[in-house]
């Protein structure tokens, strides 16, 4: 498949600029090419691109046989749709027409279903953390379980991307590997920053202080095992291994059950992102949405805008002791401030019932005061009786 020249061109010109979309082209056009050993076993990925365009093959009914034939395979409806998006982006590049009315008609592509994901809470995190003596392991999840970043975004980190000397430590993304193809800088806890800093120790064989350089293994990715010049090493290399001992390690703890019908797991290291959205996004002001929004990556208002050592102070007094989860004295003080702030809300609670009923106390008696005065009124002139009662309160005393 990688030697017809159409292929080639293809996939070259969707790997500039890019990181792994090359990859999700291959594994779309490599179902493609399974596809039509079945059905077009006659024609190749090249000259189904002619058959198309004199019109001796019909598209549409091409590309719903071909969604048909995913079906049929162990995939995900999430994965499917990308596949079915790659050989669309295949047949376009090669100026076939595809008319997206027409597309919406002729060819059925099952939606995808909407499912809540499995959450994951703190205790969830330490019970897998204190499982896990993989040293490397450990280190990544706590990055995970207190950055927020994606998986591959830890993977690419290199020895240049952390400051140390930074208070919270700082870890630089680059655009290269971001969803968004934007570099952003955030935060990680004291506690990973201190397993970090063990790891870096143990991999490099030396002893880390605040002016600590790296020299010429700056570029050299943080995670990888290999320290030779004569092999590269690529996050995608790293991600697959730490995904793999990942999985052993919900299997160990109990946490290794899988989506209904699917291979993927119900915990993913997905799963931590979303712990830190929402943890953030819970913690109180001036952290919040919008702060979360920004710290994650995603798109924000173009309003919410802060000074980077303001956005630092958000994380270290409002974030981090929220995404702490081995150290116990952080704990134990954080389970403190939870215990004073409910004593706090059920203080607030007292006052505002005693106020309440304080009103509703004036109000009674002010009704009172009003209705005596009616009855003093009717008394004096029973002519008043006749009128109505609203008048009557609503009278200048």
């Amino acid at each position: 498949m990688d030697k017809l020249p159409k292929v080639q061109q293809f996939v070259s010109s969707k790997a500039r600029g890019t990181v792994y979309d090359n990859h999700n082209y291959k594994t779309s056009l490599a179902y493609l090419c399974r596809f039509m050993n079945e059905k077009y076993s006659s024609l190749t990925l090249e000259t189904i691109i002619d058959s198309i365009s004199h019109k001796t093959i019909d598209v549409y009914k091409f590309l719903d046989e071909f969604v048909a034939f995913l079906h049929t395979k162990k995939l995900s409806q999430a994965s499917r749709n990308q596949y079915l998006t790659g050989v669309k982006s295949y047949l376009q590049f090669h100026d076939v027409d595809i008319v997206p009315h027409k597309f919406k008609m002729r060819v059925t592509v099952p939606k995808i279903p909407r499912e809540d994901e499995l959450p994951i809470d703190q205790n969830d995190i330490r019970t897998i953390l204190l499982q896990c003596h993989n040293r490397r392991l450990k280190t990544f999840l706590l990055v995970l379980a207190s950055s927020g970043v994606r998986a591959i975004e830890a993977c690419a980190l290199r020895f240049c991307d952390i400051y140390f000397d930074e208070n919270p430590t700082r870890i630089h993304i680059r655009a290269k590997y971001t969803k968004t193809k934007l570099p952003r800088d955030v935060y990680i806890s004291d506690e990973a920053s201190r397993y970090l800093i063990e790891w870096v120790e143990h991999r490099l064989g030396i002893t880390l202080d605040k002016t600590s350089k790296f020299n010429k293994r700056s570029d050299e990715l943080v995670f990888q095992v290999f320290t030779t010049n004569n092999r590269k090493v690529e996050p995608k290399t790293i991600y697959n291994k730490l995904i793999q001992q990942f999985e052993t390690l919900l299997d160990k703890v109990g946490f290794g059950q899988r989506k209904d019908g699917m291979a993927r797991r119900q915990i993913t290291l997905h799963s931590f992102r979303r712990f830190v959205k929402t943890t953030i996004s819970e913690s109180p002001p001036p952290a919040g949405s919008d702060y979360s929004e920004w710290f994650l990556g995603h798109i924000k208002s173009s309003y919410y805008v802060k000074k980077p050592e303001a956005r630092a102070e958000i994380y270290k007094d409002k974030c981090m002791k929220y995404l702490t989860f081995l150290d116990y004295s952080t704990l134990k003080a954080t389970g403190k401030t939870n215990e004073a702030r409910i004593n706090e809300l059920e203080k607030e609670k007292q006052i505002m019932g005693q106020k309440y009923e304080q009103e509703m106390q004036e109000l009674r008696e002010q009704t009172d005061r009003k209705l005596n005065e009616i009855i003093m009124m009717i008394q004096k002139n029973p002519k008043l009786v006749h009128l109505k009662q609203d008048v009557l309160m609503t009278r200048p005393y």
